[in-house]
């Protein structure tokens, strides 16, 4: 085994490094005659400086641009005019506590009524459907597949545990609105199904995309995606819990804004075709302008040095 030459090594890798800044020169040498006649100028050493920051720079964006791109997770920020929101717990996290003054509570979801005042905790394994149609009363209901109880009401004086399906009915108007925090995996708009006379459906919206800047670390948003009449929404394999709030008056059905993460957001649009909205690797790019900087100054850097160089050694 022949032993390492640190001359011959040193030779090889300054062949390499240089040999990139001969591309797309008109120039009649050899990479290698291209290395020694640098080696014979002057200001040899600074250009090996110089040369050797711009690989430097090239690694760095490289390495920030694929830890950037192969993020997998999209942020989504939802707006939505809907009749209709579906609530499920996010890896069984605990629901958002709701304060009720002077609602209609239906036990078993069946027709035995009561008023009552108090603050309604939803328990972990509970669906959660919120409907308003039109500008009629608002429903809260809630379902246990494992016929669990749902939840329970704190009162002033007592508390009330709940059956396996519970109703609210809430009266709302301009005096009367209603905030509702809500956390969980959210579906807004519901299904238009035939030989069906009227149900819940969302009215309108839009869905942005967010992200973090790779060099910037500040958030950019993109051109909102227009949500129609009658689609349906959701967050494809959620990272984390979707979180925001519903705002009822007077107006019709429910405002409703939340931002969540995933795969992928699902539109699902009457007769046609799942719309799928994604983070590409092209959006990212289009969007991040510190990155385009950076990718930008390297290309210009590139530029110099080859101008550089060859005024050094011709």
């Amino acid at each position: 085994m022949k032993p390492l030459n640190f001359k011959t090594l040193f030779r090889k890798t300054a062949k390499f490094l240089f040999g990139i800044f001969l591309t797309n020169e008109d120039l009649p040498y050899s990479a290698t005659e291209f290395r020694d006649r640098i080696a014979q100028s002057s200001l040899r050493w600074l250009l090996h400086i110089l040369v050797g920051l711009f690989w430097l720079l090239l690694a760095y964006i490289v390495f920030i641009s694929l830890r950037f791109i192969s993020t997998p997770d999209t942020l989504y920020n939802v707006t939505a005019r809907s009749e209709i929101i579906a609530i499920d717990s996010f890896q069984n996290s605990a629901f958002v506590p709701w304060q009720l003054e002077g609602v209609t509570r239906y036990a078993q979801c069946g027709s035995e009524t009561s008023l009552v005042s108090g603050q309604l905790q939803v328990a972990q394994d509970t669906s959660v459907y919120i409907e308003r149609i039109g500008t009629d009363s608002v429903w809260i209901t809630l379902s246990s597949a494992t016929l669990a109880p749902v939840g329970f009401i704190q009162t002033r004086n007592e508390r009330i545990e709940l059956s396996d399906c519970e109703a609210f009915e809430l009266q709302a108007s301009a005096n009367n609105s209603y905030t509702l925090p809500i956390d969980g995996v959210m579906t807004i708009g519901g299904e238009v199904k035939e030989a069906s006379a009227r149900e819940p459906i969302l009215h309108r919206g839009s869905v942005a995309i967010s992200d973090k800047g790779a060099w910037s670390g500040q958030y950019y948003q993109t051109e909102p995606y227009a949500l129609e009449l009658g689609d349906k929404f959701f967050i494809q394999n959620p990272s984390i819990q979707s979180s925001g709030f519903i705002y009822v008056d007077d107006s019709p059905g429910m405002q409703i804004t939340f931002n969540g993460k995933g795969d992928a957001g699902v539109i699902q649009r009457y007769k046609s075709e799942d719309i799928i909205l994604k983070n590409s690797i092209w959006t990212k790019l289009a969007h991040d302008e510190s990155l385009l900087f950076l990718w930008l100054f390297l290309v210009a850097a590139f530029s110099l040095l080859k101008f550089v160089i060859r005024v050094n050694i011709e």
